[in-house]
């Protein structure tokens, strides 16, 4: 018998997510879409008409010879390089990792040409944001208040010189980003406000009716997935590195707040608030209760609450 509450089904994926992310800009008929967002993103002069998608691994490279995983990179017709990431949740030294991935593949370019020359294509590195950034201060109105997109490279310290293109940090900061869709005026502002509300909403709004929005939210639609597609979404679990790192960032956080009750309780509140952080970031991604318990130690009951 209903009793006449009719439950919404989501319509769009919420790019908020890694499989959200994934399912959308991971594969390559969805690049025009990522160009289009690069483009809005990158300077004037380095425009993106096309681009490649590579693989995700970086083989080799720690220094126990490890590979690691990046969301995704791609490279521009010119030889440009890019990393784009979405990341969810706050992790220590977020920042030197950017950096490290960045510097590794700009590295790497040096492998493909003529490394004595040093006439290496630049990198870019974008993140998807919808968390802070450890250690950034946005408190000063006059430079944060309607800035939402940062850029870090090298630059002269006083005249602010950019001697060339080499390695390029830009951050879309979508946690900071409150505005209502009347409010939109920029084409960043719209994008913002459609990559953090996308999944949530059942239609394209008529404010965003140009064909930019239209493929973005054609891309994100689940129903036009294939079954493959639907699948590979349903299931995308968190990355090992995200976990550890989670972990990680929890029993560090938990052992400098528990100094003053003692250390041992520090780490016991650590330990449990990540792996409770972990165990509702998978169940949000659909994983079953009983692989959760399995990964986290966390009892079938617990998980359930969350």
């Amino acid at each position: 018998m209903s009793n006449g509450i009719t439950a919404m089904v989501q319509r769009y994926v919420d790019i908020l997510t890694e499989a959200g992310f994934k399912a959308v800009f991971g594969v390559e008929k969805n690049k025009d879409v990522l160009i289009d967002l690069l483009n809005v993103l990158l300077p004037e002069h380095r425009r993106v008409h096309d681009l490649s998608y590579a693989t995700t691994e970086i083989p080799g490279f720690t220094m126990a010879n490890k590979s690691v995983r990046l969301d995704l990179r791609c490279i521009g017709e010119d030889g440009t390089r890019f990393i784009v990431e979405m990341q969810c949740y706050r992790q220590l030294n977020f920042f030197k990792r950017c950096v490290e991935y960045a510097a590794k593949l700009y590295d790497a370019g040096s492998e493909q040409g003529d490394g004595h020359e040093y006439d290496l294509a630049p990198v870019y590195f974008i993140g998807l944001l919808n968390t802070e950034i450890p250690k950034s201060d946005r408190s000063d109105g006059s430079i944060w208040s309607d800035r939402y997109v940062s850029e870090y490279t090298f630059r002269e310290k006083v005249s602010q010189e950019v001697v060339d293109e080499t390695i390029f940090l830009n951050f879309v900061e979508l946690h900071r980003f409150r505005k209502e869709l009347h409010e939109c005026v920029s084409l960043v502002d719209k994008w913002c406000y459609s990559l953090k509300h996308v999944g949530s909403l059942d239609r394209l709004p008529e404010e965003l009716r140009v064909r930019a929005f239209e493929r973005l939210f054609e891309a994100c639609e689940i129903a036009k997935f294939t079954p493959e597609e639907k699948l590979r979404y349903e299931h995308d679990m968190i990355t090992e590195r995200d976990y550890d790192n989670i972990i990680y960032t929890a029993k560090v956080e938990g052992r400098t707040e528990g100094k003053a009750e003692g250390l041992a309780e520090g780490e016991a509140k650590g330990r449990a608030e990540g792996k409770t952080d972990v165990a509702r970031a998978m169940k949000a991604k659909g994983l079953g209760i009983s692989l959760i318990s399995e990964l986290t130690g966390l009892s079938e009951e617990e998980i359930q609450r969350l």
